[in-house]
C-alpha cells in the first residue's frame, strides 16, 4: 500500500458539490431507495409465502443453511474486497484474481456436496442433502460475479449496482412466490434465491464482461494476503460477535436466550438500517480518497456527524421508552426484555458511529492491524460473556460495556493517526447529537415525574415519543442550526448530479 501523500484537504473533495460529494449523496440516495423498497416487497411476500408453506419447509432450508453459512465465509476469501482496496492492481492482475475467485466457488460447491449428506444424517432430516447441493451451486454463481461486482464498487457505479441488487431481490421474491403457489414446497425458497443470483451474475457478465487468465503466486502476493487478513477478521467478528448467544445457550437455557436475542434485535434495529446503507458505499469511496489524508478526514467527520445525528435519538430514545414499548407492544409476557434492552440500545448509538472506522483500516494498509484486532475479540470476548451470565440477559447486555471498548482503542489510534485527526476534533463532531439526546433524556424523566398512576401506558409511550421528538429537534434547530445547514447544502448542492 502507497504512502498517504496529502496533509490537507484536497480542493476535488474540499466544498460541497464536488465530484466526490455528488457521488456519495448520489449512492447513498439510489442504495438506500432500492434497498428499503426491496426489503418492504420482501415483507409483504414472506408473509404470501409463509401461508404456503409449513414450518417444516422453512426448518429444513434452515438447517442446511446453518453449515453453508460456514462455507460462505471460505468461499469468496475477500478477494472482492482486495479489488476494492487495492487501487493499483492491473488488468491482468484482475483477471488473475476473477480466476481464483471463481475456483474459490467451485471448491465452495464441492465442499458443500462433501458435507451434504453427514449433514442430513446429523439433523436427520434427509431433504437436507439435496438442498445442501442445489444451494452450493449458488457459490458457484456467486465466484463468477464477486470481482466484476467489486469493479462496480471501485468505480463508485452505485446506481447500477442498487438497481442490480433490487432486481436480484425482486426475481427472487417472485420466482419463490410463484414456486411456493405451486406446491414446490421447500425447493420454492431454495430455488428462488438461485435464480435471483443467476440472473443478477447474468446481468454483470453482459454489460461488463471481464477475462480470466490463469492465476500465479507473484503477482497475486499482495492480493492474497490482503484477502487472507480481511477472511480470518470476518470469521473472528462472525465468533466473537456471536459468542454471548451461544454461551448464553449453554448456561440459561432457551426462554433467558430468547429475552436477550429479541432485546438485541429491538436494540440494533437502528443500527442495522441506517449503517447497512453506509457499509455498502463507504469501502470504495475511501478507497477512492486512500491517499489523501484530508479527504478520508473530511468524510469521517461529515458521516460521523450525520450518523450520530441520526442514530443516537433512535437508540436512546429507544432506551428511554422502553418500558412502556414493551409492556404496550410485546405485552407483559416481555417484561424481561425492558432492563437488556435499555443497556443494548444505549450501546448501539455508539456502535453505530464506531462502524465507520473499520473500513478505514483497509484502505491505508492496516489490514493486518485489522484482523490482529478481531482475535483480540476472539479472546476476550467470550470470556467477558460467560461472567456476565451469572446476571442473566442483563449481565450479558452489560458485558458489551465493558468488553467492546478496548477492542476500539487500536482501531481508532491507527485511523486518528492516518487520517491526521485529533481525537478532540473527532469526538466535537458528536457534540450536536450528545447534547441533543441529553436534553431530550431530562424532557422524558421530567415528563414521568407528572404521570399518573392512572395514565394508560399508550398515552405514557405516545406522550414520551413526542415530548423526546420535540426536545431533540428544538435543541438540534436551535444550537446546531449551522451544522444541520450544511448537512442541507450537501444535500440540495447534488440533488442534479449523476453517478
Amino acid at each position: 500500500m502507497q504512502p498517504i501523500v496529502s496533509t490537507s484537504e484536497s480542493s476535488a473533495t474540499n466544498a460541497a458539490g464536488s465530484p466526490l460529494d455528488r457521488i456519495l449523496v448520489r449512492g447513498l440516495a439510489w442504495t438506500g431507495a432500492v434497498k428499503w423498497l426491496s426489503q418492504i416487497f420482501s415483507w409483504l411476500s414472506t408473509l404470501v409465502v409463509a401461508r404456503l408453506l409449513v414450518p417444516e419447509d422453512y426448518g429444513v432450508v434452515a438447517m442446511a443453511a446453518v453449515v453453508l453459512g460456514l462455507i460462505t465465509f471460505l468461499n469468496e476469501f475477500g478477494l472482492g474486497a482486495a479489488v476494492v482496496a487495492l487501487r493499483h492492481l492491473t488488468k491482468d492482475q484482475i483477471a488473475q484474481i476473477h480466476s481464483l475467485a471463481s475456483l474459490f466457488g467451485v471448491g465452495g460447491f464441492l465442499l458443500s456436496c462433501a458435507m451434504a449428506i453427514p449433514t442430513g444424517r446429523f439433523f436427520d432430516a434427509p431433504e437436507v442433502t439435496n438442498i445442501m447441493i442445489a444451494m452450493g451451486v449458488g457459490f458457484i454463481v456467486l465466484s463468477m460475479r464477486s470481482v466484476p461486482n467489486a469493479l462496480l464498487e471501485k468505480e463508485l457505479r452505485f446506481k447500477f449496482l442498487a438497481f442490480l441488487e433490487g432486481g436480484q431481490s425482486l426475481l427472487a421474491t417472485l420466482t419463490t412466490v410463484l414456486l411456493a403457489w405451486s406446491g414446490a414446497g421447500y425447493w420454492a425458497l431454495v430455488f428462488g434465491g438461485l435464480v435471483g443470483q443467476v440472473g443478477a451474475t447474468s446481468v454483470i457478465w453482459l454489460s461488463h464482461p471481464l477475462r480470466y487468465a490463469w492465476p500465479s503466486w507473484q503477482p497475486l502476493k499482495e492480493a492474497i494476503r490482503f484477502s487472507s487478513h480481511v477472511l480470518i477478521s470476518r470469521i473472528a467478528w462472525y465468533v466473537s460477535n456471536n459468542a454471548d448467544v451461544f454461551i448464553a445457550g449453554r448456561v440459561l437455557g432457551q426462554a433467558i436466550v430468547g429475552t436477550y436475542s429479541f432485546a438485541g434485535t429491538l436494540a440494533n434495529v437502528p443500527q442495522d438500517k441506517v449503517t447497512a446503507l453506509l457499509s455498502r458505499v463507504m469501502p470504495a469511496f475511501y478507497s477512492m480518497v486512500q491517499h489523501d489524508a484530508g479527504a478520508m478526514r473530511r468524510y469521517l467527520l461529515i458521516l460521523t456527524e450525520g450518523l450520530a445525528l441520526i442514530t443516537f435519538p433512535l437508540a436512546i430514545g429507544m432506551s428511554l421508552v422502553a418500558q412502556d414499548f414493551v409492556l404496550v407492544v410485546l405485552g407483559t409476557k416481555w417484561k424481561a426484555v425492558v432492563e437488556p434492552l435499555q443497556i443494548l440500545a444505549c450501546w448501539a448509538a455508539l456502535r453505530s458511529v464506531v462502524g465507520l472506522v473499520f473500513p478505514l483500516l483497509y484502505v491505508t494498509g492496516k489490514s493486518k492491524i485489522a484482523m490482529f484486532n478481531s482475535l483480540l475479540c476472539v479472546a476476550t470476548y467470550p470470556p467477558a460473556f460467560w461472567i456476565g451470565s451469572y446476571w442473566g440477559a442483563v449481565g450479558l447486555a452489560a458485558a458489551w460495556v465493558f468488553v467492546q471498548p478496548p477492542s476500539w482503542i487500536m482501531p481508532y489510534w491507527h485511523v486518528l493517526r492516518a487520517t491526521e485527526l485529533s481525537l478532540g476534533r473527532y469526538l466535537l463532531v458528536l457534540w450536536p447529537a450528545v447534547s441533543g439526546v441529553v436534553v431530550m433524556g431530562a424532557c422524558v424523566y421530567g415528563l414521568r415525574q407528572v404521570f399518573s398512576d392512572d395514565w394508560h401506558p399508550i398515552v405514557r409511550l405516545l406522550s414520551e415519543i413526542s415530548i423526546g421528538a420535540v426536545a431533540y429537534a428544538s435543541v438540534t434547530l436551535l444550537f446546531h442550526r449551522q451544522r444541520l445547514r450544511t448537512f442541507v447544502d450537501l444535500v440540495r448542492n447534488n440533488e442534479g448530479a449523476s453517478v
